[in-house]
Parts: structure tokens; C-alpha cells; sequence
């Protein structure tokens, strides 16, 4: 069993950190002027080149743990019927990326919405066998530009695959996310856009849940970030009727 880290990067940013990288890699590299955009097109790309029998999601700002491969291929050796597992992202400082549970547990569709992208790694084998790929309408660079990693994962225990959560440390990562800025509204839009497309008119009710508590990290009123969230659903079903 072996591993390969999938980076995305634009314009060569990766290449031009010059990290002693030892771990197998696949590197994809959107460049301004081409055609092909998009953080979730990007993610397809390296699913479809790659080769090992274990993939981790990457970003090209992180650093990574010395004993990352060993611990990756470990975990699942010790859980055969995991098809993906997620694992702990530290910042810098040497602080949790975000509150993770102590103990691993397996996922369900409530608690794959804490989830990073670069947090998951999954057998290759098993999302080719149901044919699983990242939507491509969400995520950086698309029109509803949040919500990839997290719509992957629901898709996946809708086709029967199993995920486990297990808090070991893989990556460091800088505390800042764009999936955080509430004071966008193309971002507030896109989580409306991804309610709906994970629960179909229940992402109405989310909706409202998801105002009700982010909108007071922004400087929108409770009514204004919920019809925000509305104008999201609108436009996505207008391009998928």
C-alpha cells in the first residue's frame, strides 16, 4: 500500500516554494491563461492521473508532518473497511486547526460538515468503483466558490462508502480560510447554493439554521444574509433546471 499527495496550485505557486518533498506527489498546475479553472476541476484531474492506492487532498500552503505517510498508510492497514478517512490539520503555532473530537468515529452527514478538503484522504480504488468526483459547480474559481469538499463527502456516503474520522495530525496550515469571510456575498450565496444541492428544498431550513448563526460574524442583519443565502439557491436552480 502506498500514498500520493494531490496538489492544486495556479501559476506555479507550489513549484515555487521549493519544498524538499519526499512523499510521491501529483502536481496540478491551473495557469491564468488556459482555459480550465476551478479548485474542484483541478481535484478531478489529479483523481483521474493518479496511481497509488492512497490519495490525500492538498493545497499548496501547507507543510507537511515528517511521519505523514506512515501514519496515513496505517490507518488504513488498521481499518480495512474505511474508504475514506479524515484525519487533524495543526496551524503553525502548533494549535488545532479547529476543535476535533479526541476520539475517531465514523461520519455522518452532519459531522462531514466541519470537514477540509485537506483533511481527506481516500482509497483510489474505491471512489473509481462508484465513480465519485468532485462536483465542479462549487469550490474556488466556480461559480459557488465553497462547499466541494463537503458536498464529495456527502456524495459518498450516498453511494455506500464508509468514512472514518481519526485524529492524528497531518498537515500545518495557516489559520486564516476563505470559506470563513462573511463578508462576502458571492461566499454567502454559495452556502445557500450548497445547502440546496445536499438536501434539495430542506437546504430552505438549513439555510435559515446557517443564518441565524454566521450571520453575526458578518456585517449583514439575520433578514439580509438569509436572502443572500435564498439568492444562492435561486441561481444555482436556474442553471440546473
Amino acid at each position: 500500500m502506498n500514498l500520493e499527495i494531490l496538489i492544486s496550485t495556479m501559476n506555479s505557486k507550489f513549484q515555487k516554494r521549493n519544498l524538499n518533498l519526499t512523499v510521491s506527489h501529483l502536481l496540478i498546475d491551473q495557469l491564468t491563461e488556459k482555459d480550465e479553472k476551478g479548485l474542484a476541476k483541478s481535484r478531478n484531474r489529479a483523481i483521474l492521473l493518479a496511481q497509488k492506492d492512497i490519495c490525500l487532498i492538498s493545497d499548496d500552503d501547507l507543510e507537511y508532518f515528517n511521519d505523514l505517510e506512515e501514519n496515513i498508510i496505517k490507518s488504513f492497514k488498521d481499518n480495512m473497511e474505511a474508504d475514506i478517512i479524515t484525519f487533524c490539520v495543526q496551524t503553525p503555532d502548533n494549535q488545532p486547526y479547529k476543535r476535533y473530537k479526541e476520539k475517531s468515529f465514523w461520519h455522518t452527514k452532519k459531522t462531514i460538515m466541519r470537514v477540509s478538503s485537506v483533511e481527506i484522504a481516500f482509497r483510489l480504488d474505491s471512489i473509481n468503483k462508484v465513480n465519485l468526483r468532485f462536483d465542479e459547480r462549487f469550490g474556488l474559481g466556480s461559480n459557488f466558490p465553497t462547499g466541494e469538499e463537503i458536498i464529495f463527502l456527502s456524495d459518498a456516503l450516498d453511494k455506500g462508502l464508509k468514512i472514518l474520522y481519526i485524529p492524528i495530525n497531518i498537515v500545518i496550515h495557516p489559520i486564516e480560510s476563505s470559506g470563513k469571510n462573511y463578508e462576502s456575498i458571492k461566499l454567502i450565496e454559495a452556502k445557500g447554493a450548497m445547502f440546496y444541492r445536499l438536501f434539495g428544498f430542506l437546504g430552505y431550513g438549513v439555510s435559515v439554521l446557517f443564518a441565524f448563526k454566521k450571520s453575526k460574524e458578518s456585517p449583514y442583519s439575520l433578514i439580509k444574509f438569509y436572502k443572500l443565502m435564498i439568492n444562492g439557491i435561486i441561481k444555482f436552480r436556474r442553471k440546473n433546471i
